[in-house]
C-alpha cells in the first residue's frame, strides 16, 4: 500500500504484534495475527514485516477489536449524574435535565465533556454521535477535536416545548442559523474525524417547520440527522395529540426519518411504524440501561433486526444511565432480547458486532470504521484477556465477561489515545478534579438540591 504525502508525515507505523484479531467482517473467525498501521489507516494485517522506525505494541495473551461505536451519547450531561433520579421521561427533562441544560456555562459544558470523554476512551468507544444543548456548541466541539475522539456531533435543537426553560428555547430561524455556523467552523476538521450531525431534540420540543427545514438540509447536503423517537408511552401520546401521527410515523412525513437517521430508543413501535422507518431506510440507536433506568421499557430490536433495520448501542447521557461503557450495554442488549426471544436470540458475535460495525453503518461510516479492513481508519481497541473470565470462544468472553475491565489500549486514526489502560492526552485526576467541582455550582445555578 502506496502512503499519500499526507499519511507518511504523521508518525511512524505502528505494529500491534501477536493478537487474536476479531475483524468484525462476514466471514472472518478469529485468527492471531499482527496488523499493521501507517498514518490513519490500517496497512496490513497478517505477518507482519514491522518497518525499521515502527513502534511496536505487544498484543500477545490479548484480542484485539474495532474500537466501539456508540450511536447515541450526551456529553453535556456527564455532570448530571445523580442529579436526576427516580423521574420518568418527561418529567426527568422539565425538572432536572432542561434546566439543568439551561444552567451550564462554557466551564462546565467543558468539564462534562471532558469527563464523558475520558470514560467512553477508557472503556474501549473510539466513535461516538453526540447530541448537545441549545448553546456553547464550540465548546463541545474544541473538547471533541482535542480528545482525539471520533464524533458525529450537533447541537441540539429546540424551538417550541411545554416547559422549556427560556435559555434553552430557541427560535426557528435561530437554531438553524446556530447549526450553518456550526457546521462552516467545524464539520470535516481533521481529515473528517469530526463531522456534524443535526439534532433536532424530538417532536415535542421542535416545530414541524424546523423538521421540515432539517429534513431539506439534511438531503441536499447529506448531513446525518440524530434525534429521539418513541421512547415512552406518555411522550408517544403526546405526540399523537399533537400531530395527529404516531411519532415515527409522524418523523417519516416531515421527511426527518430517512436513510441520513439515526433514531434513539424506539421502544414503542408499532407494527406500521416498524414498516415505515424499515422502508426509508432509518437506523435505530438501542440505548438499554437508560430505557430501564427511566422506566421506559425495552426496545425490540431483534423485530426491528428482522425487519431490516440496522441498530446500534449507545449509553445515552450519565443522567440517565449513569455509566457510558459500551460493552455493559452490549451485555444488557443481548439478556434483554434473550428474555424476550429465548436463549439464541442475540449471539455474542452479533451483538459485538451491533457495537462496531453496524454502529459504524448506523453512521453511514461503515465504509471507513467497524472492522479491522485493509484500508479502514485505525480504530482499534486491545483487550487484555487475562482480565476476563476464562472459557469460551473470545466474543463470549468479551461481552459476557465484562470487556471493558479488560482494555488496555485504544486507537483513534493512528493515534494511541490510551496506553497500559492511562490516556495519553489528559490526565485523568485534573479530569475528575474540576468536573466535581463544577458539579455543585452547576447544581446551585440550575436551582437543584
Amino acid at each position: 500500500m502506496s502512503l499519500s504525502p499526507q499519511q507518511s508525515r504523521y508518525g511512524p507505523p505502528l505494529v500491534i504484534r501477536g493478537g487474536t484479531l476479531l475483524r468484525m467482517e462476514a466471514g472472518h473467525a478469529a485468527v492471531k495475527a499482527d496488523l499493521l498501521v501507517q498514518g490513519r489507516q490500517i496497512a496490513a494485517i497478517g505477518s507482519v514485516t514491522a518497518p525499521a522506525d515502527a513502534e511496536i505494541i505487544d498484543a500477545s495473551g490479548c484480542y484485539v477489536m474495532p474500537g466501539l461505536v456508540q450511536t447515541h451519547v450526551h456529553l453535556v450531561q456527564t455532570l448530571f449524574r445523580g442529579l436526576a433520579e427516580d423521574l420518568a421521561l418527561l418529567d426527568w427533562l422539565r425538572t432536572r435535565v432542561w434546566p439543568l441544560e439551561a444552567a451550564h456555562d462554557e466551564g462546565s459544558i467543558r468539564a462534562s465533556v471532558r469527563l464523558g470523554l475520558l470514560e467512553l476512551l477508557l472503556t474501549g468507544t473510539t466513535t461516538v454521535l453526540d447530541m448537545g444543548t441549545t448553546h456553547d456548541g464550540d465548546a463541545v466541539f474544541d473538547e471533541l477535536v482535542r480528545s482525539g475522539i471520533r464524533a458525529l456531533a450537533g447541537q441540539a435543537m429546540m424551538d417550541t416545548g411545554e416547559a422549556v426553560p427560556k435559555d434553552l428555547l430557541e427560535t426557528t430561524r435561530g437554531s438553524l442559523d446556530a447549526a450553518a455556523a456550526l457546521i462552516k467552523r467545524w464539520h470535516g476538521h481533521d481529515a473528517g474525524r469530526i463531522q456534524y450531525a443535526y439534532a433536532p431534540r424530538f417532536a415535542l420540543s421542535c416545530t414541524r417547520e424546523l423538521l421540515e427545514a432539517v429534513a431539506t438540509l439534511s438531503r441536499i447536503a447529506g448531513h446525518l440527522v440524530h434525534t429521539h423517537t418513541n421512547e415512552n408511552v406518555g411522550e408517544g401520546a403526546l405526540v399523537e395529540r399533537a400531530t395527529g401521527r404516531a411519532p415515527a410515523a409522524y418523523l417519516v412525513e416531515t421527511g426527518i426519518a430517512s436513510d441520513r437517521a439515526v433514531l434513539a430508543h424506539a421502544v414503542h413501535l408499532s407494527a406500521d411504524e416498524i414498516r415505515a422507518l424499515a422502508s426509508v431506510g432509518a437506523a435505530v440507536a438501542h440505548c438499554p440501561s437508560s430505557n430501564l433506568k427511566l422506566g421506559s421499557g425495552i426496545a425490540d430490536i431483534v423485530r426491528l433486526r428482522r425487519a431490516g433495520m440496522t441498530v446500534g448501542i449507545g449509553a445515552d447521557g450519565a443522567a440517565c444511565n449513569n455509566r457510558l461503557d459500551g460493552f455493559e450495554e452490549m451485555r444488557l442488549a443481548a439478556l434483554l432480547a434473550r428474555a424476550a426471544h429465548g436463549p439464541d436470540a442475540l449471539g455474542a458475535l452479533d451483538v459485538l458486532r451491533m457495537g462496531t460495525i453496524e454502529g459504524a453503518r448506523a453512521l453511514r461510516m461503515d465504509a471507513e470504521i467497524g472492522s479491522l479492513t485493509v484500508d479502514k481508519r485505525a480504530d482499534i481497541v486491545v483487550l487484555d484477556a487475562a482480565r476476563l473470565a476464562p472459557g469460551g470462544d473470545p466474543a463470549t468472553r468479551i461481552v459476557f465477561g465484562g470487556g471493558s475491565r479488560a482494555v488496555r489500549d485504544v486507537i483513534v486514526d493512528g493515534h494511541v489515545l490510551v496506553r497500559d489502560g492511562i490516556p495519553t492526552r489528559t490526565d485523568p485526576t485534573e479530569v475528575r478534579a474540576l468536573a466535581g467541582e463544577a458539579v455543585p455550582k452547576l447544581a446551585r445555578r440550575a436551582k437543584i438540591g
